[in-house]
């Protein structure tokens, strides 16, 4: 597995080190098919541009996907997609919500794994499965 990482903001909060370990750590529990995920870290106005166009909420979030479904002579290409996430909105987040960094920026790269992967949270049960998967790698990766 591999994990590619970009950043345009200068604090991430965790090492580039730890965020490969949690996407490959989420990978192998729920697919076990070798898999490329690219992560970006970015500023908030970079965020809420995204949230803007792709979702046209005109707000910055914590964490966006865009998965690949690209084929290549047959062959479905081993590049699962794109995760933004935005660590100072993480950040404001994990104090709301009374929990540290690390583990609301673990469980934001876990869940945007997810998204890459065919798991939403639009229904109900779809919900209650994603996240029920998203906290059982929260709790393997903290532990």
């Amino acid at each position: 597995m591999s994990c590619n990482f970009y950043t345009t903001v200068s604090k991430i909060g965790v090492s580039q080190t730890y965020i490969r370990k949690t996407v490959d750590t989420t990978l192998n529990m729920i697919d076990h098919v070798s898999r490329e995920v690219s992560v970006h870290c970015v500023g908030e106005q970079r965020m809420r541009t995204l949230n803007r166009e792709f979702r046209d909420i005109d707000r910055p979030t914590d964490v966006l996907s865009f998965p690949t479904e690209d084929t290549f002579s047959g062959e479905t290409q081993t590049d699962s997609g794109d995760i933004f996430l935005c660590p100072k909105y993480i950040a404001k987040q994990a104090k709301r919500f009374g929990t540290t960094y690390k583990e609301e920026c673990t469980r934001m790269l876990i869940h945007g794994v997810l998204h890459l992967h065919g798991y939403d949270h639009v229904k109900k049960k779809d919900a209650e499965d994603m996240f029920r998967v998203q906290e059982k790698i929260l709790d393997i990766i903290l532990s």
